[in-house]
């Protein structure tokens, strides 16, 4: 059946998916550059041409009604389709161009991406780039993404994936939390020691600390009066304030270290690694703009040295 949309069509379905993502119309006015009174009225034609409400409006916010709800869905469904056309659309083209849709620990953008990114964009200025930050990378069949960073390669079974860093895992307190605490020597002392707690968001227990011990991987529990949910940078700070002592990735604590905040501790045991990979499907390795935002962190996250003998794949609960 035929079906004929007005010129404005694709930008109200745009303004309608804003504003269910923020449940605000003047947060999405604000974000899309244009008046309140500009949304509510779109919106409000928008539920008259399909004849049904998709917003339950009170003074502070707005929520999606069932029909919203399901309208929201075809409307993402719709979009992504429409995205996915023009980038194939750009691949056609010799230089790299279009969007491309990268998912990465948060840790990692911070501090290891992010500062790239100005010479990313000074060779490849036609290359627009959505960051999706996570502490958890989703599962290949669940992820919107066109390109992951991650050292979770079980979740991605089918992608091509290409090691490009790694990461220590290392264990760190502030000089004033150590002068008041017990000694700390061995790993059998941390039992004494106030760990601070990492947990994923469905699991009761706290992660285990991977530290090697007579040559073997061991996933050490740990006991603590603070726990933090897929936030290793909360971990970070506590420990800079003198909460405890914490286990992260040694790029986080590095500035830390250098300027006196935090020293490393029980080094002779922390040295297994995480190891960054960076993954997309095999056949998105054809597109010019992939092949160029891969082959530029490749080439720019490299280590100058060999990749560690002991490494972890996924936490351990």
């Amino acid at each position: 059946m035929p079906r004929h949309f007005d010129d404005l069509m694709l930008g109200t379905l745009e303004l309608f998916c804003r504003a269910a993502e923020l449940q605000s119309f003047s947060q999405a006015a604000q974000v899309l550059n244009i008046s309140p009174a500009a949304v509510s009225k779109t919106i409000a034609r928008l539920e008259q041409k399909l004849g049904s409400p998709l917003f339950v409006r009170t003074t502070r916010h707005v929520r999606l009604t069932e029909a919203g709800e399901q309208y929201l869905s075809y409307c993402r469904t719709a979009l992504d389709a429409m995205y996915d056309a023009e980038n194939a659309l750009q691949d056609m083209k010799t230089i790299p161009a279009g969007k491309i849709r990268v998912c990465l620990p948060n840790d990692y953008a911070y501090l290891k991406v992010f500062p790239l990114m100005p010479k990313f964009r000074r060779r490849y200025p036609q290359i627009e780039v959505d960051f999706h930050l996570r502490f958890r990378i989703p599962r290949q069949e669940s992820t919107d993404c066109d390109v992951v960073m991650t050292s979770w390669l079980n979740y991605l079974p089918d992608w091509i994936a290409t090691p490009v860093d790694f990461a220590m895992f290392r264990i760190y307190a502030s000089p004033d939390y150590l002068k008041k605490a017990p000694p700390l020597n061995t790993p059998e002392d941390l039992r004494h020691h106030n760990c601070l707690q990492m947990h994923l968001q469905e699991q009761t227990r706290p992660l285990r600390w991977p530290l090697v011990i007579n040559n073997e991987v061991v996933h050490l529990s740990t006991l603590g009066d603070m726990a933090f949910y897929e936030d290793v940078m909360a971990a970070y700070y506590m420990a800079v304030a003198g909460n405890g002592v914490a286990m992260m990735h040694d790029f986080i604590a590095r500035s830390a270290v250098a300027n006196g905040q935090l020293v490393p501790v029980l080094e002779p045991w922390t040295t297994v690694s995480h190891i960054y990979h960076i993954a997309c499907p095999a056949e998105a390795r054809k597109s010019p703009r992939l092949r160029a935002f891969i082959d530029f962190l490749t080439e720019e996250l490299q280590p100058a040295g060999a990749f560690p003998e002991h490494s972890v794949i996924v936490p351990v609960r």
